[in-house]
């Protein structure tokens, strides 16, 4: 391990330059974390679009073969198999980084897309009770997970 030595008026030595590598490095990965979590929600809205587009498409072929079949060829169906690989590639990453407490809080702002796509994308009626609910979730979850959150004195 390469040592670089910065003395103090005392003499002491303590700093190496992968001290400062590895600070720079465990505030890049944190970063990171909270960027992936931040897309993570939204991988999750983009795959509840596509189950609701193939879902659209398929409902008039009666269940059998011929539905497989047109789920397969269904282009909506293909991106929602693509988007639920990516979001657990980065599931994966973030668990591996992180407890899971703090993840699932950030990953629960998908419930609020969900319901505003659900509005907005689809046109489908929305009541006070909805807005309620996902705000309940959203105090819930981070009530949950707030104490394990990652500060500076350490993730």
């Amino acid at each position: 391990r390469a040592v670089v030595c910065r003395r103090s008026r005392r003499g002491a030595c303590g700093v190496t330059i992968w001290s400062h590598a590895q600070q720079a490095a465990a505030g890049r990965r944190r970063l990171a974390l909270w960027a992936l979590c931040g897309v993570l929600p939204f991988l999750t809205l983009a795959y509840q679009i596509c189950a609701k587009e193939a879902a659209r498409g398929l409902a008039a072929t009666p269940f059998g073969a011929a539905w497989i079949a047109a789920l397969v060829r269904n282009p909506w169906a293909q991106a929602l198999v693509g988007f639920e690989i990516v979001s657990f590639v980065a599931w994966m990453i973030v668990l591996a980084e992180m407890k899971l407490g703090a993840a699932f809080s950030l990953s629960a702002l998908s419930y609020i897309l969900v319901i505003l796509a659900s509005w907005t994308v689809f046109r489908e009626p929305a009541d006070i009770w909805q807005v309620l609910g996902g705000a309940a979730i959203l105090a819930g979850v981070w009530m949950i997970g707030r104490d394990d959150l990652p500060t500076d004195k350490g993730a």
